[in-house]
């Protein structure tokens, strides 16, 4: 489904601020653009619809619905929705509490008296709807201790769940915090059953699908099979797969179990705010009834994510499935419902501590840039190729030295062009950021690479030292001491072997500073994140989320304009997006905000 791809492509910068006032067509063409460059780099299948004032201002459908027989996605195609199906699981709940048959502060006990008694009479309704039960039980998760479950392709029933989950614990205490957890929709879906006396499937059918006019929504199975979007493997690379093994959606039921369109859930939309499905003073309990998520002033609802966009307020739920992502929201400030439904992600079921590019784009890049172009901000996005005009016979190799260790040569055989990285030690154009030595010849760097040196030969004997008083318990006490070597010995685990360390940033004009330390290994490379006060005192130890790894140390380039190159990073091993402009006598990377200066040292043909 690629479009062929020339030598030459000119770079859309993005799209011009305008101002608010912005006709609809011009703002329809503009999420066009969007969409548009997402599937031309194959990052896009699917279908959207995106609305404003009730009234639909752009609906559009990309790629294949079967690659293998050519049939492609269309407006009434349907979609395993994923998690998304938690708010339509909610509504279905609270329809049971407008009509008196069950309350959000009814316990678990009442429903399952023999599961976890022990907590059950703690955990209510209103707990599993928002994600605040605290139970260490899920589905689709499995934390550091083992807790949780991953479905498979075979069928799971309630007994089975309760049978593998009777000694979970709790996290903490119902109510006092936040964690994502598929199972306790689960419960919900059966809680709806006991309550109703009616299948999942039935009551919601006849409680949420048939009075939203969602004529071709259904649970677990596809209403319409000739109309289903087959889940594909291969998001952003050359070609897809449809996906072989697929997973017995009995394990996420009432969790991640629907099937649907993008019009009927536009119409799910519609008729939640309208009245139709619940009472105006419950719908208002779907969004007010929250518990803190813990991160940027974001909420979880009963059913729905509370989250901002440039301080505008951003109601949504996203679903992610081998093959399926979804995302269905709303900008109220705007009247504006937005909804986006794909059928491939990169691959199957990923570790959650692998890059998020892997997956899908839909939840994150896409929906970003959406609600961006929709406030009228600057939206940079992917080159679109065009034809080469002007050929340039010439082959040549360009070596430019980026710092003292590390340089890179640029390659152009026939009409193709690559970068390779060179240096006395291996590196990737990707991690440069990482990889490029920031020390200073001073107190703090000292301090910074010590401690580096003791974590990577796990002596801690002379770092109290270097602490402040509560910081020196950390390196002294047995405790701390376990925690460090504790840490260590992950990152081994991870990494196979620790090959070196090295200051890649120092943050901070006057007084205290971040020294942020990369630790190398032959496979996943960490960081630590330390915190020296202006008395050259450690006072903080974090993670470094941020810290990359590739060991990609050739790429190709696509020439975007004059002298200037587009690497793409999702085909390589699901890495971020990088450009290279060519001066006279200079080159930079170009990694999202930051740039990286190199200088030509030599030329050969």
């Amino acid at each position: 489904m690629k479009k062929s791809i020339v030598t030459i492509c000119s770079l859309i910068f993005g799209l011009n601020t305008f101002s608010q006032t912005i006709s609809t067509k011009e703002l329809s063409k503009n999420i066009h653009k969007v969409f548009e460059s997402y599937a031309h780099y194959n990052r896009f299948i699917g279908s959207v619809l995106i609305s404003k004032n009730d009234q639909i201002i752009y609906r559009k459908s990309f790629g294949y619905a079967d690659i293998e027989k050519h049939k492609k996605n269309k407006k009434n195609s349907i979609f395993s929705i994923a998690s998304s199906t938690k708010p339509l699981t909610a509504v279905g709940v609270m329809k049971l509490v407008e009509d008196g048959k069950l309350t959000l502060e009814t316990t678990l006990d009442i429903y399952f008296p023999n599961f976890i008694p022990e907590y059950s009479k703690k955990i209510t309704i209103r707990h599993l709807l928002n994600h605040s039960s605290g139970m260490q039980a899920n589905i689709g998760r499995i934390d550091d201790a083992g807790n949780g479950f991953m479905p498979g392709k075979n069928k799971v029933s309630l007994e089975e769940f309760l049978e593998k989950f009777k000694d979970t614990k709790l996290n903490f205490e119902p109510g006092k915090g936040y964690e994502y957890n598929n199972f306790g929709y689960t419960l919900l879906a059966y809680i709806i059953e006991k309550v109703s006396g009616k299948t999942y499937a039935n009551y919601m059918k006849q409680a949420v699908f048939k009075p939203a006019n969602m004529k071709k929504t259904s649970v677990e199975n596809f209403k319409y099979i000739n109309k289903r979007a087959l889940p594909h493997t291969g998001l952003g690379m050359n070609k897809f797969k449809i996906l072989g093994d697929e997973i017995n959606f009995s394990g996420v039921k009432g969790a991640g179990d629907i099937n649907s369109t993008i019009g009927d859930l536009y119409n799910f939309m519609k008729a939640l705010e309208n009245g139709v499905l619940l009472k105006p003073a419950t719908v208002a309990k779907l969004y007010n009834d929250t518990q803190d998520m813990g991160y940027n002033n974001s909420k979880y609802g009963l059913g729905w994510r509370i989250e901002h966009k440039e301080g505008e307020k951003w109601i949504n739920h996203t679903g992610l499935l081998p093959g399926y992502t979804s995302i269905i929201g709303s900008l109220p400030k705007r009247k504006m419902k937005i909804i986006i439904l794909s059928n491939a992600t990169s691959t199957d079921l990923n570790p959650e501590n692998e890059f998020s590019g892997k997956s899908e784009f839909v939840s994150n890049k896409i929906i970003n840039t959406i609600i961006a172009t929709i406030q009228g901000k600057k939206s940079e996005l992917l080159p679109t190729p065009i034809e080469d005009t002007k050929k340039n016979p010439t082959d040549f190799n360009k070596t430019y030295k980026m710092d003292t260790i590390h340089s890179l040569v640029i390659t152009k055989q026939g009409e193709n062009y690559s970068l390779n990285t060179i240096g006395a030690k291996s590196w990737s154009v990707f991690t440069y950021p990482f990889s490029r030595d920031a020390k200073e010849n001073n107190k703090i760097s000292k301090t910074g690479l010590l401690f580096a040196k003791a974590m990577s030969t796990q002596n801690f004997n002379e770092l109290s030292d270097y602490a402040n008083k509560d910081m020196k318990d950390l390196f002294v006490s047995k405790k701390g001491i376990e925690m460090l070597k504790g840490v260590w010995q992950r990152a081994l685990k991870n990494g196979e072997k620790f090959l070196s360390y090295n200051i890649y940033k120092i943050e901070g004009k006057e007084g205290a500073k971040i020294v942020r330390i990369r630790f190398h290994f032959k496979k996943n490379d960490f960081g630590l994140l330390l915190g020296i006060n202006s008395k050259n005192k450690i006072q903080g130890l974090f993670s470094d989320n941020n810290v990359k790894t590739s060991h990609i140390k050739k790429v190709k380039l696509m020439c975007i304009n004059e002298n200037e190159f587009f690497i793409n990073g999702h085909q390589n091993n699901g890495m971020q997006d990088l450009k290279i402009k060519i001066k006279k006598e200079s080159l930079i990377i170009i990694d999202g905000n930051l740039n990286f200066k190199g200088v030509l040292t030599t030329i050969s043909k």
